[in-house]
Parts: structure tokens; sequence; C-alpha cells
């Protein structure tokens, strides 16, 4: 949006800037939100740049300066960003830092992992998954399905209550009581399924059961015919990263089934945990 002003003869004031940072603008597609988007693009200038100054943030997204300083600052109160103390210019902060890292990471996990899941799908014949753990939930980041006719299928992408599955199940067990109390405030838990845990109290016995016997079993309670087995798997210095899990239709799990296919996952997850820095 372009604003025209009439100035007096002589006169050396200079057009008002017109800020359109929550306006839709042609080259902005419908939907977007103006402001946010504003931060995103500001974000990006860093891949081109190790530090970025007002004025030149202000002349590269064509905002005014007060509009920019409003943005890093907030940025900065988030530590998404950082000011150098002599430059004044900012530079990216610890958050930013991390969360790149930890996409990193996670992405490093699963091609590491990729190997050993193939390993798992060959000598179970079920689908296997390689999941992380996110607040409350977990996150699957990778699956390879069985062959069989009858199966369960990928869940690349998909979030789950963690403690609904044996592949969140085998990473709250590595939490202490506080963390747990924590991603867990309240008593009475969301149940999937009618088999699914539904009480804080019961979850902590489930889990020092899991500790118990090194494997997490997930019996219908993410869905109705599905079970599991999962373990975690370490970095070197003994941190849970992932979990990997085995899921069968219910129909095929009995308690031969768990008892062999835990020990296959165990064993395979320690040969991937030495492969984790």
């Amino acid at each position: 949006m372009n604003v025209n002003r009439v100035d007096q003869p002589g006169s050396t004031t200079k057009p008002a800037r017109v800020d359109n940072s929550d306006e839709e603008t042609e080259e902005r597609p419908a939907g977007l939100i103006g402001a946010v988007d504003n931060v995103l693009r500001l974000l990006r200038l860093f891949e081109n740049s190790k530090q970025l100054r007002v004025n030149e943030v202000s002349r590269e997204m064509g905002l005014s300066r007060s509009t920019v300083h409003r943005m890093l600052s907030t940025l900065s109160y988030h530590q998404f960003v950082e000011q150098d103390e002599f430059s004044r210019a900012y530079q990216p902060g610890p958050a930013l830092v991390d969360i790149g890292l930890a996409v990193v990471q996670n992405m490093d996990i699963r091609v590491i992992a990729r190997t050993a899941l193939t390993k798992l799908w060959t000598e179970t014949n079920e689908t296997v998954h390689l999941a992380i753990l996110r607040g409350p939930e977990v996150l699957f980041l990778d699956s390879i399905e069985s062959q069989q006719i009858v199966r369960t299928g990928s869940r690349i992408g998909w979030t789950l209550p963690a403690h609904s599955t044996a592949s969140g199940k085998a990473l709250l067990a590595e939490l202490d009581e506080e963390d747990l109390l924590a991603l867990y405030p309240n008593e009475k838990l969301e149940a999937p399924t009618s088999t699914a845990l539904n009480s804080r109290a019961a979850l902590f016995a489930q889990l020092a059961e899991t500790r118990d016997r090194g494997y997490a079993i997930n019996n219908a309670e993410s869905e109705n015919d599905v079970s599991a087995v999962g373990t975690v798997v370490r970095d070197r210095a003994g941190r849970a990263r992932a979990s990997i899990a085995v899921t069968a239709p219910r129909s095929r799990v009995d308690q031969e089934w768990v008892r062999t296919t835990a020990a296959t996952t165990i064993r395979i997850a320690d040969e991937l945990s030495g492969r984790i820095g």
C-alpha cells in the first residue's frame, strides 16, 4: 500500500513511511499472518549474515526501524536473538541455536537408526517404529511396514499420547518423578481406548514395571487392534535419545510373542545405542 502526500512548495519533509506488517500485500499470499511472516523472514536473514543491525533489516525488509526494533526486542526476550554488547548488532540466540541443533540431532538419529530398524523389521516380520518424546506426546520419526497381508501401518509424523504407546512409555520410564509430575499434573489421563491407562497412579505403576523388565508394552491402548513392545535407545553417555518399537495386530500377539519380540528389540536397541554419540 502506497500513501501519496502533497507537501507545500519548498518543503523538505519526507513522505511518512507506512508499516504494512499486519496487512496483506501483493507479494504475501492471503491467509498469512503479517507479523508472524515478518518475524520468520527476519530470522531467515541469518542464513546469509552472522549479525544483523536494525537499519540493515529495515532496508532489507522495507519496514520502519521502530517495527524492526520491536521485533528484535521480542525475539531477544525469548532468546531467539541476542545483542552484542559492543557492536549492538544482533546474532542468533541460544533458543534458536538449540532448536537447530535438536532438529539436526533428530535427523541424525533417523539416519543412524535406519539400519537398526531394517534389522528389527527383518527379524520380527512386523511393522517397526522410531520415536522421540515431545512433552506428554510421542512423535514417530520413522517406520517400516510389515509385508504381511494383515499388518499395522506406518506412523511417520504421528503424535500420540505417550502414556498409551509402548514407545512413549519406554521413554517416560526414563524420567524422574518430578519431571513426570510436570508432564502429568492431573490424576485423570486421557484414554484413547477402553484398555488404555486412565490414571496417573496406574501409569506410574506401569512405568515402574517397565524399568524392572527393560521394555514397555502397549496392549491395544493407542488403537483397539494394535499391540506393541518398545524400548529406549541411548547415546554413549547412557542418556535416552529415542525409542524403537514393534507393533502387530492384536490377533498375533500373545505372551510368547511379547517375550521373544522384546528380547530382539532390546538387543537391537543396544547395538544402535553404541553408534549414537
